[in-house]
């Protein structure tokens, strides 16, 4: 990106994260009318961005690492998204925790599709890249491509997809959560069973 006498505009890894956050909550809530509402925690020693709920609904929430890089690699002329990060045991791997990849571009100044929304259960076995430092390293690489055949592509989303997959991701926790129990008669409480003896 250049400045108008022709200078590159450095953007530090803070501006980075600045601007992909926004882009990142522009995205899902104008991609769900309003429906979601994306909260940061109160403290980030659970390694994660946002954690994102229904609005009006307080008990479900999904849990979201960002992740993003400002340039793409070229594997023959294959465009491939290469993000590589370090996490320090322990790693929290749950079903309701999800990895957001994406590529930001500078020249259009939101993200390029597609995007990639990675359950980490899912991203911390396929991407584990070794142990350096007492840290576990990552690596997601990813085809950019439409004929990708990687591993990755039943994660990829296009930018209007985003919201609209976080939010099924929500209601169906949701659905979960009011499936009535099938309890074990044993397990049920308050009942007094009675046998009758046998002669």
């Amino acid at each position: 990106m250049s400045s108008a006498r022709g200078r590159k505009v450095a953007i530090s890894t803070v501006q980075q994260g600045l601007i992909t956050e926004a882009e990142f909550v522009k995205i899902v809530i104008i991609g769900t009318g309003g429906q979601l509402v994306p909260e940061r925690p109160l403290a980030d020693d659970e390694r994660r961005d946002f954690d994102i709920r229904i609005r009006r609904h307080f008990r479900e929430y999904l849990g979201i690492q960002e992740k993003t890089s400002l340039t793409l690699r070229r594997h023959g002329r294959a465009r491939v998204l290469q993000i590589n990060f370090r996490r320090k045991p322990p790693i929290d791997s749950d079903a309701d925790y999800w990895y957001f990849l994406a590529h930001f571009d500078l020249s259009t100044m939101t993200f390029s599709e597609p995007v990639f929304l990675v359950p980490s259960t899912f991203l911390h076995k396929h991407a584990r890249n070794g142990i350096r430092g007492g840290a576990v390293q990552y690596q997601f690489k990813a085809s950019m491509e439409p004929g990708s055949r990687d591993r990755w592509v039943q994660f990829r989303l296009s930018l209007q997809e985003l919201g609209p997959r976080i939010l099924e991701l929500l209601q169906a926790q949701g659905a979960s959560a009011a499936a009535p129990a099938t309890a074990s008669p044993w397990q049920l409480r308050g009942l007094l069973w009675l046998r009758t003896e046998t002669r």
